[in-house]
């Protein structure tokens, strides 16, 4: 009888087919994208921890072996370690062509296998402005119509996290062009980058002439972009620590170098330079006018959306730094 449940064993375990699946240890680490497919393309229709605009890529890796750890990363920088089932998100926040890169690491941090695949990262094809102000989760309402305003609306704060103060006093609200809030909402994470919670302005709209000589749009020099509705002029910043970061007082005007390559004199005016520099080079504003320009921009930074435009200029020694598109005469 013994012998005879000894075969019947034997038949059994032959009958389930086979042999044991072998040690992930013995087997060579491999991965392989199982999506997202190659060239499959994703939107910047998302927004991060400080309001920028990303595209939220789910990644699915097959990973073969042992590998102690599996890291995720785009065009070289590390994004993410995949999880137990070879899962992450991937958070892309610039538009054009992109690889993903899978590396599997030995315990010693050894590379022992990689996987790549090319994505690409699209803008958000939008009706209208008012949609991109939907996107950022702007309130507004649209209106009141006021002369020179193309497409006015009253804008409640904060935008895309950051409120403002007129003058010192806390904003409810901001009117201007439809434009210039995208533009603020775009601004909105190098700011909140730098924990900054209020940034006080000298005035939007204001419907006159560059210069102050004559009656829009009767302007000897032309009509000041806060006729348009589309300027801003920004004095203050406060970050969450209740340091504030003054133009007037801490801004020190450069010599003959350029404004975002010359030297900083102290922490807040490196500061100063260093935010409105990485907001010009981010193509936020067309034009930026510091405390370099002329002495009726010492206490603010004037910035504005003019078409066509597309420099931050000096001139305080005589000279000027142009991009290649700047205009001859600019106003706050």
């Amino acid at each position: 009888m013994v012998a005879m449940r000894r075969m019947l064993l034997l038949v059994v375990v032959a009958a389930c087919g086979g042999e044991a699946p072998a040690d992930p240890a013995t087997v060579p680490p491999s991965l392989a994208f199982v999506s997202p497919g190659p060239g499959q393309a994703f939107t910047r229709d998302s927004l991060d921890d400080l309001g920028a605009l990303i595209a939220a890529v789910p990644v699915e890796v097959a990973v073969e072996g042992a590998p102690a750890q599996v890291a995720l990363s785009l065009d070289g920088r590390e994004l993410a370690t995949l999880d137990a089932a070879g899962l992450a998100t991937a958070t892309v926040g610039m538009a054009g062509p992109a690889t993903l890169t899978a590396t599997a690491f030995d315990a010693a941090g050894g590379v022992v296998a990689t996987a790549e695949v090319a994505i690409t990262i699209a803008e958000p094809q939008l009706a209208d402005c008012h949609a991109w102000l939907d996107l950022y989760g702007i309130e507004y309402t649209v209106g009141p119509v006021r002369a020179g305003v193309d497409d006015p609306v009253t804008a409640m704060m904060p935008i895309n996290g950051v409120p403002y103060a007129y003058a010192g006093t806390p904003r409810t609200t901001m009117f201007g062009d439809c434009t210039l809030f995208r533009s603020l909402a775009e601004a909105a994470p190098s700011l909140r980058a730098r924990n900054i919670v209020s940034v006080t302005d000298l005035g939007v709209y204001n419907y006159r002439c560059i210069g102050g000589v004559g009656t829009p749009p009767d302007c000897p020099n032309g009509v000041s972009q806060h006729a348009y509705g589309n300027a801003i002029d920004l004095a203050e910043f406060e970050d969450a620590d209740g340091e504030t970061y003054n133009v007037t007082t801490d801004w020190v005007i450069d010599p003959a170098d350029d404004t975002c390559t010359a030297a900083t004199t102290g922490t807040k005016d490196q500061f100063l330079h260093e935010l409105i520099c990485e907001l010009k080079n981010r193509t936020v504003w067309n034009i930026v006018l510091t405390p370099n320009y002329n002495s009726a921009h010492r206490d603010h930074f004037h910035v504005d959306l003019t078409a066509g435009s597309d420099f931050i200029e000096r001139t305080a020694t005589g000279a000027e730094v142009r991009g290649p598109h700047a205009t001859d005469v600019h106003d706050h």
